[in-house]
């Protein structure tokens, strides 16, 4: 496994090769006691290798670095959950029960939200990959999953947040620089990234 500053020296030098790097946009390092405040309102450690990714790029503001979505900052990780906090209240789980599904079965809770579960990107449309802290029967806690507005289908993406962090790197080796986004032409539109599907069977 990679160290956090091998893992983002791996990141930056291939944006720089397809000439992408100032596009994403990657912000300043969070502070310890960002992280400790962040830990703090979401009730959960961050994996370590999250945490020393963070303490060196604290997110990024530009265009979509992990699989075409956007890598959220710590203060936005606690916003967007917040966020999911304030739908749970108005009922949402239930009123969505019978439409949630898992991949595969029973890995992860077939739930509209979770507070346990940790938002790390956004697509612009509600849509999250994140950290799983309340698996089903048959996942792993701290498992990486997607879940969202959206996704109706909450599918495991990754046993946990280092073997994402792998995968992570090997798309954005592979991806290609349209001028506007980072694409892969492993990807057929349809979710989540075919780098992923393999963790969940689909």
């Amino acid at each position: 496994m990679q160290s956090a500053d091998q893992t983002w020296a791996s990141i930056k030098a291939s944006l720089l090769e397809k000439g992408c790097l100032d596009e994403v946009q990657l912000r300043q390092g969070a502070s310890e006691s960002e992280l400790v405040e962040l830990e703090a309102q979401l009730g959960a450690a961050l994996p370590d290798l999250l945490r020393q990714l963070l303490m060196i790029h604290d997110g990024q503001d530009g265009v979509g670095l992990l699989f075409g979505t956007q890598m959220l900052s710590s203060k936005e990780i606690g916003r967007q959950w917040q966020g999911w906090r304030e739908i749970e209240a108005d009922g949402m789980n239930d009123d969505c029960a019978e439409f949630m599904k898992s991949s595969p079965a029973g890995v992860v809770k077939p739930m509209y939200t979770n507070a346990r579960w940790i938002p790390l990107t956004h697509d612009g449309g509600g849509n999250h990959m994140g950290l799983d802290f309340d698996p089903d029967i048959g996942g792993t806690e701290g498992q990486m999953i997607a879940f969202g507005a959206d996704e109706d289908t909450k599918y495991l993406l990754a046993p946990t947040f280092a073997d994402f962090a792998e995968k992570a790197v090997e798309w954005i080796t592979q991806a290609s620089w349209d001028g506007e986004n980072l694409e892969s032409s492993t990807d057929d539109g349809f979710a989540p990234p075919a780098i992923l599907r393999t963790a969940g069977g689909a």
